[in-house]
């Protein structure tokens, strides 16, 4: 996992300016009163880290005016991730962020969002790239049918301890709008969650966008192989081929007849040839009206059998219908099953005295009619099965029609083809009263011309029929494919969960620690567990101020697990915390809250504190960075001759 450290902190417009680069690795705290500017501090640092902040909008109901009314402005972070060095240029309004490698000496602009036409450009968002540099893979969440990327603004709202946000649910909604489904939701809270205290596991991540790109690219084909048979159909629908026909053994069949054609019209061009090749396509042609005679009797049969069973399962059709409707009227009185559960007749409504061994009509053929009546849920799942029937029927009744279809359009076909032959025979004939040949050789020709057409419709079919095969051999591969990685994942999400159960444990106990620590020359505080939002279950009551403890130790953990090599975790190994007083905490209590940022002061990650003066205390001098006041408050005017110095500087 990366770590983060901010260098130093530059904010330049044309009135307004601040520049901090006396940031380090361990603790860093900045000290002032209320509205000398230490939020606007915090605020800074996370716009450069790409988090919005609607207080630096002008339609905001709660602007801050010296970042508002300034103008040209923009706030530039230099920071370190792992080795590398960056900095982060971010203009005030804008969406966008600059990124200079410092080493590389390269500048790249990236969109904080997944549109428009910096994102096009480079491929990714501003979050893709850090989380790419902190080894953070990038994951997606669904709820309901859509799906969200999780950036690395979600991830800091374990990493900015903010002033806004009610300290009872400690995970930072700041920003955040109400109506905002996504990052209010539960799923969200809990995904960022586990994402961070999970690891990175880059084997199941790769195994999930592998599957996720498999499952892609399976839909796609099946589309492809859905349009190859919607032309194979339809070629099939114009030409008189089968579909289970060898178009192979028919395209060799074909250039043999088409071969011989084109030898007999050079024979009948040849004079003394004529009766010959005259004879030869006359007993062809009547072959051929032999044949077609035939065949339009054969599709006249098949036809006239659909037609009759396209009639049949309509009247089938009509039945289950009738059926479903006469079971709605009996589920919608249930009259007449009540008057027989009564033992009453259903038409006279008197009581009914059977003579044992006799029908209710009286006939001695005994019937018992009672097997006929069923309860109210029996005649649900009867009809339940009669509307089944009737979609199945429905389908029959389409398939029926198809063929139907697809045979009056082959009758007319080889009727036409019929008649032409028999036209053609007609002109042979008159040709040979005058010794000519010429509709012999129109004929000739004719034949040529329908046999390379539908030689050409064969090639296309053969392609088609490839194509189809190529396709269905890539689904099939795919679905394996798809198999194979969704068996690995499943192993890996085991693997996963037991992993994050385990961090989730050695959560708990570090956090109980805290509470423990904090609380025992006061109250004691009982083991802490995570519910299902992972979020603080106490036991039992606490007052108001225990919630900044319970809040910040919950920030500490994070921290404190990611320093522990034994332990992965996705945490970036930073803390920005705004000022901690709130809700009547004790001043003494606030101040022995900052004893437990002791431990992180040689400490591979970097803290970043505002508070003020009430809680400062002479033992945290090493770790100012800054010291504000009314006269010295963080944004300071842009004079003439301050201007030169600054535009140097840059």
């Amino acid at each position: 996992m990366g770590k983060l450290v901010i260098n130093s902190i530059y904010y330049k417009g044309e009135k307004y300016y601040y520049k901090n680069n006396k940031f380090h690795e361990g603790i860093n705290l900045l000290v002032g009163d209320n509205e000398n500017g230490k939020s606007t501090f915090t605020y800074l640092i996370v716009y450069g880290l790409g988090v919005n902040v609607d207080y630096f909008q002008a339609e905001s109901n709660e602007p801050i005016s010296v970042i508002v009314e300034d103008s040209n402005n923009y706030v530039e972070l230099d920071i370190t991730i792992e080795e590398e060095q960056f900095i982060l240029k971010r203009n005030i309004g804008q969406n966008l962020i600059s990124v200079l490698d410092k080493k590389e000496n390269t500048y790249v602009t990236y969109s904080l969002g997944r549109k428009g036409y910096m994102y096009i450009k480079e491929e990714k968002s501003f979050s893709d790239w850090m989380m790419g540099k902190l080894g953070i893979d990038v994951i997606e969440i669904t709820q309901n049918s859509s799906t969200h990327k999780i950036n690395f603004e979600d991830l800091t709202r374990f990493v900015y301890y903010d002033q806004i946000t009610d300290n009872r649910k400690i995970i930072n909604e700041f920003g955040i709008k109400s109506s905002d489904f996504y990052k209010n939701s539960n799923i969200m809270k809990r995904s960022i969650f586990e994402l961070l205290m999970s690891g990175y596991f880059e084997e199941y991540y790769m195994t999930y966008y592998e599957m996720k790109n498999l499952n892609t690219k399976l839909q796609k084909e099946k589309e492809i192989n859905k349009s190859l048979e919607i032309v194979k159909h339809n070629i099939l629908k114009q030409t008189a081929f089968a579909g289970n026909t060898n178009f192979e053994i028919e395209l060799a069949e074909l250039k043999r007849e088409k071969k011989r054609f084109e030898e007999g019209r050079k024979g009948l061009q040849e004079e003394g040839r004529f009766g010959i090749e005259a004879g030869e396509i006359l007993a062809e042609l009547q072959k051929n009206i032999v044949a077609l005679t035939h065949k339009i009797k054969n599709i006249e049969f098949n036809l006239d059998r659909a037609e009759e069973n396209l009639i049949k399962s309509k009247r089938v059709g009509e039945d289950i219908k009738n059926d479903i409707e006469h079971i709605d009227k009996i589920l919608f009185t249930s009259q007449y099953i009540d008057v027989v559960n009564e033992d009453k007749c259903p038409f006279c409504l008197e009581s009914i005295n059977l003579e044992e061994g006799h029908c209710i009509c009286g006939s001695n053929k005994f019937l018992d009619f009672s097997r006929f009546i069923y309860s109210d849920k029996e005649y649900i799942e009867i009809m339940k099965s009669k509307i089944k029937s009737l979609e199945t029927i429905k389908e029959t009744i389409n398939d029926y029609i198809e063929e139907c279809n697809m045979l009056e359009n082959k009758l007319s076909t080889a009727k036409s083809e019929l008649e032409n032959d028999i036209e053609s025979v007609k002109k042979i004939t008159n040709d040979l009263q005058y010794n000519s040949n010429a509709s012999t050789i129109d004929e000739v020709t004719k034949k040529i011309i329908e046999i390379t057409e539908r030689e050409s419709q064969l090639r296309l079919l053969i392609e088609k029929n490839k194509e189809v095969s190529i396709s269905e051999k890539k689904i099939n591969k795919l679905e394996k494919d798809i198999n194979n990685s969704k068996e690995r994942l499943n192993r890996l999400q085991e693997q996963k969960d037991n992993d994050l159960q385990k961090n989730i444990e050695t959560f708990e106990e570090i956090y109980s620690g805290y509470l423990h620590s904090f609380y025992k020359n006061d109250e004691k505080s009982g083991e802490v567990r995570l519910d299902r939002n992972y979020m603080p279950v106490l036991g039992e009551y606490r007052h108001q101020s225990f919630n900044v403890p319970k809040r910040l130790f919950y920030y500490l953990t994070m921290l404190k697990m990611s320093l522990d090599e034994k332990i992965k975790i996705n945490f970036p190994r930073i803390l920005i915390i705004d000022t901690m007083k709130d809700e009547g905490i004790e001043i003494n209590k606030l101040k022995n809250l900052f004893n437990y940022f002791e431990e992180f002061k040689e400490k591979d990650c970097q803290i970043i504190i505002t508070c003020g003066y009430d809680e400062y205390v002479d033992s945290l001098e090493p770790y100012l960075i800054g010291w504000l006041s009314d006269e010295e408050k963080l944004l300071q005017n842009v004079t003439t001759s301050e201007k030169k110095i600054i535009n140097q500087d840059d």
